[in-house]
Order: C-alpha cells, then structure tokens, then sequence
C-alpha cells in the first residue's frame, strides 16, 4: 500500500489538461492502485492522477448507488473502479444541485448542478474498452473526476453564494460550524499553502 500526496489548488497541475495514458504498462497499474490506496485513506469517493502529480488521464472512483449520502460510504471492502482515458459520451437533460467537496480543496463545499445521469466510455487496467453509467451521486462522482483530468476543479462550477469552509466547533451538535467564503478568498488560501509547500520542499 502506497498512499500519495494530495496536490491542492494552487499547485500548476491541478490546472493542466491531463496527456492520454498511451500504454498501459506496469507502471501505470501500480499508479492506480497506489490511486484506490489514497482514495480510501483519506477516505473520498474518487481520485485523478493530477491529484497525486501525474497529469495522466485516469480516475479512480467508488462504486456508489443513486440516492446513497455522500457520508454514507464506509463499506468494509468498497467497489471501486479504475478508468483509463475516460470520456464522457452521454448526460441527461435533467439535473440534480447538489453539495461537493473535494480532496484537493479540503474542508471547502459549495453547491454544483450536474446532469442526473451519465456515461463514460474508457478503458480498464487491462487495455479492454468499458462502459460506465452512472445515476445521482455515482454520475456526479464520474464527472467531477473527469472534470480534474480537464483542469477544472469543484469551485469552478459551484454557486459562490454557497461555498462555506466547515469548521471544527465543539459548540455546534453537528461538530463543526459553516463559515461562509468567496471565490478569491479559497484561491488565495489555496496558492498560499502551495507556496508553502514549494517552499519547504525547496528546503529538502
């Protein structure tokens, strides 16, 4: 088991259109499932190679079911599944506005419509074309992750009047408080810590 350091906003990666695997190799299998490793550790419900620092296309997601909560995911041995090159060939019309958050931007949510249902055409670990439909909260899943390999992240897409840091707060029953932020205020944050990390790396 390996698992990854997660790249947050700020970090050049995260904003670059990922290149297509062009061979599946033993390399890239490690990669996926040193991918499902940091999925599951942290825990999240999928994961894309820019995430970790390979600007590759393949995603690594959880197998969830349409109406399931995003809280609740704690399976003893989850599904998940590993994407290679994946495209997204079909969405409906209709959509679900929804609560996102992502690994890459940790503790931020914000509202984001997305199309109800989904599909994607990639292809698996074996080099062997697949289809994968996703309805509710597994097509939001496939196509936030798809949207990391385009450079684009939650925030982009999320209604700015509803994007709120959760904060630990041992007065609130819930355990954490919502404070309320904006779109420059997450950046800014965000290119902060990354230069921080750049920084102490520089140091090593």
């Amino acid at each position: 088991m390996s698992v990854l350091r997660i790249r947050y906003l700020g970090e050049p990666v995260l904003r670059a259109r990922a290149e297509p695997v062009a061979e599946i190799t033993d390399e890239i299998r490690r990669l996926a499932q040193d991918m499902v490793d940091t999925m599951l550790d942290e825990p999240g419900l999928g994961l894309a190679a820019p995430q970790v620092g390979e600007s590759l296309r393949m995603v690594v997601v959880r197998i969830v079911s349409e109406n399931q909560d995003e809280e609740d995911t704690e399976e003893e041995k989850p599904t998940v599944a590993v994407l290679v090159n994946p495209e997204v060939i079909e969405s409906s019309e209709e959509t679900i506005t929804r609560r996102e958050g992502c690994l890459s931007l940790p503790t931020l949510w914000g509202e984001v419509t997305r199309p109800k249902s989904v599909a994607v055409r990639a292809v698996d670990l074996m080099g062997r074309p697949m289809e994968m439909h996703g309805e509710g909260l597994m097509a939001r899943v496939l196509l936030h992750e798809i949207d990391h390999l385009d450079g684009t992240v939650f925030l982009d897409k999320a209604n700015p009047d509803t994007l709120v840091w959760l904060v630990p707060d041992e007065d609130q029953e819930e355990g954490y408080r919502e404070d309320p932020t904006t779109v420059e205020e997450v950046t800014a944050r965000f290119e902060h810590i990354a230069r921080r990390r750049r920084a102490k790396e520089a140091e090593l």
